[in-house]
């Protein structure tokens, strides 16, 4: 059975290592560290570095959550493994910048990385979500990351950890829930939770076809309901809905 915990401070870099493992091959990771694909160990190395400090400013600021698996302990890393902010995530400041790890990722990862990880992909997420949220980000989630391993695929963890949050923070509270999907046959798997597509977000140069990233936003109306200003964003977005969407017509 999948149990659902609260992800420890210890347990950190363990969480990141599930991280990396499960976005192999991501277009957003991919994009944030494209500019050292000709030395594979400093792109390993840096990738690690900025998946350790997700982890660790989200257990500073926000709510983080596992599921270790049964066999964790002879493993490096976890089953599942997911990171939200809550209405009452401060901001990082100066300090937390530090202590999470960023400090460390900013100087590893040069002026291209800089430019790449904080002025277009922390930059142009920061933005999308204040633009589209601006009128509800006191009673929204942000799932930041959810992600399992490829052997932990198909076991239910999804759910349990979906059903674990709902029931015992967001359906609880009547917030809503936003996130980011970077992968697009994810779109189908987020609506079975009630999630439905509203906008897309592109980091990159678009002509480029190796040297960009497509995120679609998603969101969660309180207790699973339909939200609210889906409409209304998706026409200032413009937005195409997938075509694995349920709510593709073909039009």
């Amino acid at each position: 059975m999948s149990r659902v915990e609260i992800l420890e401070f210890k347990d950190y870099k363990k969480a990141a290592r599930t991280l990396y493992e499960a976005f192999e091959g991501d277009d957003v990771k991919r994009y944030a560290t494209r500019f050292l694909e000709n030395d594979p160990v400093a792109k390993k190395n840096l990738d690690m570095a900025l998946f350790e400090s997700y982890v660790y400013s989200h257990l500073m600021i926000g709510k983080c959550f596992v599921i270790k698996g049964d066999d964790h302990e002879t493993k490096d890393t976890f089953e599942t493994v997911a990171l939200f902010t809550t209405p009452d995530s401060p901001e990082l400041n100066y300090l937390s910048l530090i202590k999470s790890g960023f400090a460390k990722v900013a100087w590893m990862a040069g002026s291209e990385g800089r430019r790449r990880i904080f002025k277009v992909l922390f930059a142009v997420l920061h933005d999308n979500f204040f633009k589209i949220m601006g009128p509800d980000l006191d009673r929204v989630w942000t799932l930041v990351y959810l992600a399992s391993t490829k052997q932990a695929r198909g076991k239910g963890n999804v759910r349990a950890m979906f059903d674990y949050v709902f029931t015992n923070y967001i359906d609880k509270d009547n917030c809503l829930t936003y996130l980011e999907s970077s992968n697009y046959v994810n779109t189908p798997i987020y609506e079975r939770f009630q999630f439905a597509p509203a906008a897309d977000i592109w980091l990159g140069d678009l002509e480029h076809k190796d040297d960009k990233a497509r995120m679609d936003v998603m969101i969660r109306g309180v207790q699973g309901k339909p939200y609210e200003r889906l409409e209304e964003i998706r026409k200032e977005y413009n937005y195409v809905i997938p075509d694995n969407s349920k709510e593709y017509t073909g039009n």
